[in-house]
């Protein structure tokens, strides 16, 4: 196992051989071999930039579940550390100088000092979502950051475990899972096609207000931009598309119903440069990542019985109309965050090294491997396994490097609201089935490790109705 001990000696970077180049003394990082390059590209890179970064591709999703690439993927930078050290690591990715954190430590780090001196405005990032958000705070730089970061902590509640709507909120996610659940066919089948209407509405609803609840057009818009932003560089931006997603995004914030953010938008103070309609895309583009880590928390909930009755157990004698009862749930809570920690949504984190750094050259990206950490065998005893309890004892922290929301200045300031949704939906399922059980070919073995890539569109869950 790694300690910060031994992170800490790698931090001291060996004198030079006699003859060699003296490194520069601002850095202590690693480059790797040119083959080493080549095996990052191939086995780390190119099968997260295939199954879709920004949206999913549900064949070639399906592709590396089969193959279970983020297993090898970890596998490999696992195989690196132990031959480069636990450093930060320079590869060259598609003509790019990458450098991979190794140690939980550095990724810390390097998510701790952001913006300065490593921005979260990294280059590959901002090629993707000029798509569709151009203005999103995920991609602001300089001096707009500020204001942009204030603008969504107050409409996203950032500091409150509970959003100041989250009544209605809950409302919302009950009655669109009471309809979904009533809608099943009669084997009770629950697949992610289903599952995914029901959550798009009540994604809409929470944003834009009730109008937007069956406005299926604006969300394939955005999907068809999201679609485009996988190809970051290689694609050209279609203003005509985004255009019409705008006005029709401008409509229903326009409306600002009471009830939802778009309100809480338009009675929001901000400054002349944080473009208020520009980072609602982003919000509708982060909860339908959410609707992933549901999903596979139902999943999960499915394979362990257990888990599932503990978290009927913990609510059956709460209040079910308290938004707070839900925002303090632990054990189901714990379980969603299980979730996103053995299969994040966010699959890297990227930065740019806006000058040189111990953990990195001036003007490098930084890529932190989410799963490589999450998943990483020789820091975490419980790295395989469903272990909802080490969110609740402390094991599962941020200082080993599981950030399933980002970590530092930079981090997601919509954790608490999506993890209330997230937590509300499952809660909504789990009171209108009788029993969760997993059927078909994606069901999970909790007698072995679990795998390192899941594709959420294949699973199938039976759902018969409580009562």
């Amino acid at each position: 196992m790694f300690t910060v001990a031994h992170d800490q000696a790698h931090a001291q970077a060996p004198a030079p051989a006699v003859g060699r180049p003296r490194p520069a003394a601002a850095t202590r990082v690693r480059r790797a071999s040119v083959l080493d390059s080549a095996r990052v590209c191939a086995h780390v890179f190119a099968p997260m930039i295939a199954q879709g970064v920004v949206l999913r591709r549900p064949r070639l999703l399906g592709l590396a579940a089969r193959r279970d690439s983020a297993r090898r993927a970890n596998a490999l930078l696992a195989d690196l550390r132990r031959t480069y050290g636990a450093g930060p690591l320079a590869v060259s990715v598609f003509g790019r100088l990458v450098v991979l954190p190794l140690c939980a430590a550095d990724a810390r780090a390097v998510l701790g000092r952001t913006p300065d001196p490593f921005t979260p405005a990294n280059r590959e990032k901002r090629a993707a979502l000029d798509h569709f958000e151009p203005h999103a705070l995920l991609v602001t730089p300089g001096p707009e950051r500020p204001g942009r970061r204030r603008f969504n902590e107050a409409v996203l509640g950032t500091p409150h475990g509970a959003h100041h709507l989250a009544g209605t909120f809950l409302d919302v996610v009950r009655e669109e899972i009471a309809t979904m659940s009533s809608q099943l066919a009669a084997d009770s089948v629950l697949e992610w096609p289903t599952f995914h209407a029901a959550f798009s509405r009540i994604v809409r609803r929470i944003v834009l207000g009730d109008g937007a609840a069956g406005d299926r057009a604006l969300t394939k818009q955005l999907d068809a931009l999201r679609a485009d932003a996988n190809w970051a560089f290689a694609h050209r931006r279609r203003t005509g598309i985004h255009d019409r997603f705008t006005a029709r995004l401008r409509t229903h914030l326009d409306r600002a119903e009471p009830g939802c953010l778009a309100a809480v938008v338009a009675h929001t103070d901000h400054d002349d440069d944080t473009d208020p309609a520009g980072q609602v895309p982003h919000w509708l583009f982060a909860y339908d990542a959410a609707a992933i880590a549901a999903f596979n928390t139902l999943t999960l909930l499915a394979a362990h019985p257990e888990a599932a009755a503990q978290a009927r157990e913990d609510l059956i004698h709460r209040d079910p109309a308290d938004p707070h009862v839900l925002a303090t749930a632990q054990h189901l809570r714990a379980c969603v965050q299980e979730s996103l920690r053995l299969w994040p949504t966010t699959l890297v984190i990227l930065r740019d090294a806006e000058r040189a750094d111990q953990l990195a050259p001036d003007g490098a990206a930084v890529a932190v491997i989410s799963s490589f950490f999450h998943r990483d065998r020789e820091t975490l005893d419980f790295a395989d396994r469903f272990a909802p309890a080490a969110w609740l004892d402390g094991r599962a922290d941020p200082a080993r490097g599981i950030v399933p929301f980002s970590a530092g200045p930079a981090a997601c300031p919509g954790r608490n609201l999506v993890l209330f949704t997230v937590t509300a939906v499952v809660d909504a399922v789990l009171r209108e089935t009788a029993a969760l059980r997993p059927t078909g070919r994606t069901v999970l073995d909790r007698d072995r490790s679990l795998p390192h890539t899941l594709d959420h569109t294949a699973t199938r869950l039976l759902a018969p109705p409580a009562g």
